[in-house]
Order: structure tokens, then C-alpha cells, then sequence
């Protein structure tokens, strides 16, 4: 299986990458995702592959990558190191990134400490800011908390009821595969960072950040960072909470990426 090897502390990162020689995508899912559920994500299947070369990884703590279970382990410089590491691997100078949710704040992350290796990013139902105590925030809090003695059927299940949604498959099935210990160590670490980025007004990079209008959790940080970064377009998909925005076929939001993917 194709892996790279972070260069600050030696992990090793999972990638697919289906090549070509069209500008490449780097593509990150959302907490508890692998590479197989953003493979067949309605945003993945919308980026044209005769356009674009996907290239998808696991979060550390995800699939196929190592998960450690050190809450230091997952700070944002190394996780970032990661994208960068999956980059230098492939030969890849510059790439398109595009994050959903977990992957969203890993975005910010990827703009705010490797801007150099950045055409541009869209962010989807994140923000870059100190992660404040939500009703998300805490179901997910207590759900992981429950999973590690519970299992992951815990974790799934908050979710759920939370949503009022039942995953459909293979969703719910790969989230059963995650280890609770290191995604509870992921979690801790994102609760404690503090803000990603210390000026985002200084940024110069391409964005477009993306979010449900009916995510509560979310939305108006993610609105205020749109405001304070000079080349970013904002929106807020009606109707849609945070799972929604990320799952929904939303022709709008797909012709958005595309526009932001070709620098329009």
C-alpha cells in the first residue's frame, strides 16, 4: 500500500493517488473517514478526473495511516506535515486541497503553515479559530468518551441520534472500523489548539469555505474567517446542517469548486 513518511516524526501517511498529469487534488474526508468514503463522496465525483488528478489521504489516526493514541501526536504542524509529506513522495510541488469537515480544519492549517505548496483551498463546515463548546462539540466529546469501552458502535450511535440520521453503508461500517483511542486522542488535541492561524488577513491563497446555513455549530466563524481572508468566497448552503452540507448533491456548491479549482 502507498505510504508516505512524515520528515518531523517519522508517521506514515496513506495515499491513493489515480494520476495523470492534470493539476492534482489533494482530497481529506471528515472525522472517522477513510479514503474509500471521499473516493465516493458526491464533492470527489464531481471534481472531473479528466480535469483534475485525485489524489486521496488518510488523516493520521484514520484508515490506513498510523494512529497513534498521544494527544501531542496530532498537532496541527504534524498533521499538516502529513499533507506535505504525501506531496513530496508524488513530486508534487503545489496542489488543490480540498477538506471536508475534520479535513476542512486541516485547510486552514495546510494555508496558515505550508502556503507555498497551495493552488488553492476549499473548506468545507470548518473554521480556523479556538474550538468553542457547541452541542457537536460535545456529543462528539461523549460519544468517543462512551467508545472507548463501548466501541465504536458508542461513537456512531451519538452521531445518529444526534443528526436524527442512521449512516447508510459502507459509511456506517467504516466508522465501526476506527480506533476509539486514537480518535479521542485527534479530538483532545483539536479542543486544546487554540486558533490555527494568527493574522488570516495576511493570507494570499485562493479559498472558497463552504458550510451548511443551518449548521449551528459552525457557521458564523466559518463566515468571519471568509471576511478576513483577501481572496475567498463564502457559502451557505440553505436549508443544510453540518453532515448535510458534506453529503448533498448540490449542483451550486459543485460549479463554486470547480469555479475556485480553475481560478475563475
Amino acid at each position: 500500500m502507498p505510504h508516505a513518511t512524515n520528515a518531523l516524526d517519522g508517521s506514515r501517511v496513506y495515499f491513493e493517488d489515480d494520476g495523470g498529469e492534470e493539476a492534482p487534488v489533494v482530497l481529506h474526508g471528515g472525522f472517522g473517514e477513510s479514503v474509500e468514503l471521499v473516493r465516493g463522496s458526491p464533492i470527489a465525483q464531481a471534481i472531473r478526473a479528466d480535469e483534475f488528478r485525485h489524489i486521496y489521504v488518510d488523516h493520521r489516526g484514520h484508515g490506513s495511516s498510523d494512529k497513534p493514541r498521544d494527544p501531542a501526536a496530532y498537532a496541527m504542524p504534524l498533521r499538516v506535515a502529513d499533507a506535505v509529506a504525501v506531496l513530496d513522495e508524488l513530486g508534487i510541488e503545489r496542489a488543490h486541497f480540498v477538506g471536508l469537515s475534520w479535513g476542512g480544519r486541516l485547510g486552514f492549517g495546510i494555508g496558515e503553515f505550508a502556503p507555498d505548496r497551495v493552488l488553492s483551498l476549499v473548506i468545507g463546515g470548518q473554521q480556523p479559530y479556538r474550538w468553542q463548546d457547541s452541542a457537536l462539540t460535545r456529543v462528539v466529546t461523549v460519544a468517543l468518551d462512551a467508545a472507548q469501552s463501548e466501541g465504536m458502535e458508542a461513537f456512531a450511535r451519538g452521531l445518529e441520534d444526534f443528526w436524527q440520521i442512521r449512516f447508510p453503508e459502507p459509511r456506517r461500517t467504516r466508522a465501526l472500523d476506527n480506533d476509539p483511542a486514537a480518535l479521542r486522542a485527534a479530538w483532545r488535541a483539536a479542543l486544546s489548539e487554540g486558533a490555527v492561524s494568527g493574522d488570516l488577513r495576511a493570507w494570499r491563497i485562493r479559498c472558497l469555505i463552504f458550510i451548511g446555513a443551518a449548521d449551528a455549530d459552525f457557521l458564523e466563524q466559518a463566515r468571519h474567517a471568509a471576511s478576513e481572508i483577501p481572496n475567498a468566497e463564502f457559502m451557505a448552503l440553505n436549508e443544510l446542517d453540518h453532515y448535510g452540507a458534506h453529503t448533498s448533491p448540490e449542483k451550486v456548491l459543485f460549479e463554486a469548486i470547480l469555479r475556485t479549482l480553475h481560478g475563475r
